[in-house]
C-alpha cells in the first residue's frame, strides 16, 4: 500500500515498514524471513502486489464425485440402490454429497448421457458410417428400433461399433414407418445420410425386401449404400430348414433331456452318483438348454449329450423301472434306438461347423476380409460330401454349381458322413439293425446336407458378393503379383472426392516400402497407410486410408444390435418394467461411451462440459423427473 503524502514510498501492512517504491525491492522484501512469517496467517487473502476483487477458486470435487456415482449407477445397478450408496459415500468421505434417486436420473438423463452422445456424433462428424438396425419390443411390448454405428475415429485410430440410440413408438412395423423414423433419428443427430455407406439388417421382408423396405427406400436417397443382409441370421435359417428333413422326435429327445434334470436336484444328484461311479469318481458336465429362438445352441446340446449317452441311457433306465417315470421311459427307448444315435452323430460334426462360422460372423476381432474365404470353405466341404469332386476357379462357379441334377451326386456308399457316423453304422449293423433302416439313415442324412446347401445357395449370394469384394482390400491381395485395379472395385461409387488422386495413390501403394505388412490385421495395414506422411510431414495417402477405413468398417453381421437388446433387456426388466424410455435409452449411452473408450465407472473422469451442465436449471427445469426406477410386481 501506498505511503500518504510520499509517492516514492509503500508500505507492508503485514510488517509495519515501509519500503523504497521499487520493484526489485518490493520483491526482495517479499522473499524474507519477517515478510513470509506476518503475511502466513493472510495467505488465503490478497498478496502484496494484489489490487481490485480477491479470485476464487470453484471447487468441483462434490459435483466430480456424484457424476462418477451415476456413472456408476448406469454401468452397474439399480437407480433406487442410490439412495443408500449415496448416503454411506458421504459418511464415508465426510463430503457434501446429497444424491438421490431424482437427481441420479436426472444426471443420467441431462448430463452423462446427452455428453457422451455429442461424443460419439463429433467423433463421427462429417466422415462414412455404416448403421446397423433391428426391431423388438421391450417387456411392456412397447415396438423400439435399435440403431448402431459403426465408423473409423481418426483420433484413436481405430474402427468402432457403439450404440447410436433407440427409437421409439414406432407407429408400426412397416417399411414406410420405420423409414420415416430412421430418417428423422438421423437427422436429430446431424448425421448426413449421403455419408451412410452400409446398412446391416436381418432378412425380414420389411428391412431387406426388393421392392417396399427399408433399404429400397433408402436408395432413393442415397443410391450407393451396400445392404448386408445378417449372415448369423442366415446361417441360422438355413441350418433350421435343413433340419426338417431330420426325424422330429430328435430335437424332441434333446430338450426333453435337460428338462428331465433341470428343475429336480434328486434326480441331478442320482445322475451324478451314477456317473462318478461308471467313470471313477469324475463328475458329469451340466446338460444344456436347447434354445427356442437360436436354432444353433442345437451343436453344443449335441455334444454333451453323446459325450454321457451311455450315461444317460443307464439313468433312464433305473428311473423308468424304479420310479415308473412315464417320460424316463420315453427317453431310454429312444436313446436304445441305434438310429437316433447315427442321426445325432451325424449332426454334431455338420451343425457345429456352421455354428463355427456362425461365431466368427459374430466376433468384432475378426478380419472382414478374410471371413468370406471361411464361408466359401463352409459351403465346399458341404459340397464335396455329396458331390462328384470338382475344381472351381471362382466364387461364382462354386455357387452356381448344379445341385438337383442326379449326374453330379456321389452314389450313397461313397457320401462322406462322417468318422464317428461310419464307426456307430458298423456297431448297429453287429448289433442287429438291418441294412435298410441303415441306408434309410443315410438317404435322409443326405437330404440334410443337400437341404443344407440350397439354403445356402439361396440366402448368401449378395452378402458372398460384398465379402469377397472386400477381399480385395487386403494387403495379401493388394501386394499379390495382380494388383486389383481400382475400377473393378464395387465400391467405388461410394466415393464422393477426387477419384484421380485416389487413382493416383492406388497405384503408388504398391511401390511404398511398408514397414508394416501384417496380412492378419487389414485395419493395421491401413491405419499405417492412413498415417503414412512423405519428406514434407504431410499426407501421401490420406484419401486412399479413409476410403479403405470406411469400407472395412462396413458391418458383416447384425450382432451388435443383439448385443444391444441384451443389455436393453438387463436395463428394464420385469421388476424395473416403469423405467422410462429416455433413462433406458440415456443408461446404454453411458454403457457404450465406457466400450467405446475401453474404460469403465472407476476410470471415468467427467469434462468441463459436463461440470458446466451441472445446473438446476439443466437438469430440473426442462422436464420434471419422476421416480423412474419403481419395482413393479
Amino acid at each position: 500500500m501506498s505511503v500518504a503524502g510520499d509517492d516514492s514510498k509503500a508500505a507492508c501492512k503485514y510488517c509495519k515498514t515501509e519500503i523504497r517504491a521499487h520493484h526489485s525491492d518490493l520483491i526482495s522484501h517479499a522473499k524474507t524471513e519477517k515478510h513470509k512469517k506476518n503475511s502466513a496467517p493472510f495467505s488465503n487473502a490478497r498478496t502484496l502486489f494484489q489490487t481490485g476483487v480477491e479470485k476464487k477458486t470453484i471447487d468441483n470435487s462434490v459435483k466430480v464425485t456424484e457424476l462418477k456415482i451415476a456413472s456408476h449407477i448406469a454401468c452397474h445397478s439399480s437407480i433406487i440402490t442410490v439412495d443408500h450408496l449415496g448416503e454411506i459415500i458421504a459418511d464415508v468421505s465426510s463430503k457434501n454429497i446429497n444424491i438421490h434417486r431424482t437427481k441420479c436420473t436426472a444426471l443420467i438423463n441431462k448430463i452423462l448421457g446427452p455428453s457422451m452422445l455429442d461424443d460419439l456424433c463429433r467423433d463421427i462428424g462429417n466422415n462414412s458410417y455404416s448403421i446397423l438396425i433391428d426391431e423388438s419390443t421391450d417387456i411392456t411390448s412397447q415396438k423400439q428400433l435399435c440403431v448402431v454405428v459403426r465408423y473409423f475415429i481418426d483420433k484413436e485410430k481405430k474402427i468402432v461399433t457403439s450404440f447410436l440410440g433407440l427409437i421409439d413408438h414406432v407407429s408400426s412395423g412397416t417399411a414406410e414407418a420405420m423409414t420415416s423414423a430412421l430418417l428423422k433419428f438421423l437427422e436429430e443427430k446431424k448425421l448426413n445420410v449421403q455419408k451412410c455407406i452400409g446398412l446391416a439388417t436381418d432378412d425380414c421382408n420389411a428391412m431387406s425386401g426388393a421392392n417396399n423396405s427399408i433399404i429400397s427406400r433408402l436408395r432413393d436417397i442415397n443410391p450407393h449404400i451396400v445392404h448386408i443382409k445378417c449372415i448369423c441370421h442366415s446361417l441360422q435359417l438355413c441350418a433350421s430348414y435343413a433340419m426338417k428333413t431330420m426325424p422330429r422326435h430328435l430335437e424332441f429327445m434333446v430338450a426333453e433331456t435337460y428338462k428331465f434334470f433341470c428343475h429336480s436336484s434328486a434326480r441331478q444328484m442320482k445322475y451324478r452318483n451314477l456317473y462318478s461311479t461308471i467313470n471313477v469318481g469324475e463328475e458329469p458336465l451340466k446338460i444344456l438348454q436347447l434354445s427356442d429362438t437360436r436354432w444353433m445352441a442345437i451343436a453344443p446340446c449335441l455334444e454333451r449329450i453323446l459325450e454321457q449317452y451311455h450315461e444317460l441311457k443307464l439313468h433312464f433306465q433305473i428311473a423308468m423301472d424304479e420310479d415308473k417315470n412315464y417320460t424316463a421311459g420315453l427317453l431310454f427307448n429312444m436313446y436304445s434306438n441305434h438310429t437316433n444315435k447315427l442321426f445325432l452323430e451325424f449332426l454334431q460334426p455338420v451343425v457345429s461347423d456352421v455354428n463355427r462360422v456362425n461365431k466368427m460372423f459374430q466376433s468384432d476381432q475378426c478380419s472382414v476380409t478374410k471371413l468370406s474365404d471361411d464361408l466359401m470353405a463352409l459351403y465346399r466341404s458341404l459340397l464335396q460330401r455329396v458331390m462328384l469332386p470338382r475344381r472351381f476357379n471362382n466364387w461364382e462357379s462354386l455357387i452356381n454349381f448344379e445341385l438337383d441334377g442326379d449326374r453330379n451326386h456321389l452314389p450313397l456308399s461313397a457320401v462322406d458322413f462322417g468318422v464317428k457316423f461310419n464307426i456307430e453304422a458298423a456297431a448297429a449293423a453287429q448289433s442287429g439293425v438291418v441294412a435298410a433302416t441303415i441306408t434309410d439313415v443315410k438317404k435322409r442324412c443326405r437330404d440334410n446336407i443337400m437341404e443344407l446347401l440350397r439354403q445356402l445357395r439361396k440366402r448368401l449370394p449378395s452378402n458372398f458378393k460384398v465379402l469377397k469384394d472386400l477381399c480385395k482390400l487386403s494387403p495379401d491381395e493388394l501386394f499379390a503379383a495382380q494388383q486389383p485395379k481400382l475400377h473393378e472395385l464395387s465400391f467405388l461409387p461410394l466415393y464422393d472426392g477426387d477419384l484421380g488422386k485416389l487413382d493416383s495413390q492406388w497405384n503408388r501403394v504398391r511401390s511404398t516400402d511398408w514397414c508394416m505388412r501384417d496380412t492378419r490385421d487389414p485395419e493395421q495395414f491401413w491405419i499405417t497407410v492412413y498415417n503414412h506422411t512423405d519428406s514434407c510431414g504431410e499426407r501421401d495417402f490420406e484419401e486412399l486410408g479413409s476410403f479403405v477405413l470406411s469400407l472395412l468398417s462396413l458391418p458383416a453381421n447384425n450382432a451388435a444390435v443383439e448385443r444391444v437388446f441384451s443389455q436393453y433387456n438387463l436395463v428394464k426388466n420385469k421388476l424395473r418394467n416403469r423405467l422410462q424410455h429416455e433413462t433406458a435409452e440415456n443408461t446404454l449411452h453411458v454403457r457404450a461411451y465406457m466400450q467405446r473408450h475401453k474404460m469403465c465407472c472407476n476410470d471415468f473422469t467427467p469434462d468441463k462440459m459436463m461440470l458446466s451442465n451441472f445446473t438446476h436449471e439443466v437438469m430440473y427445469t426442462a422436464k420434471k423427473h419422476s421416480d423412474d426406477d419403481h419395482i413393479d410386481f
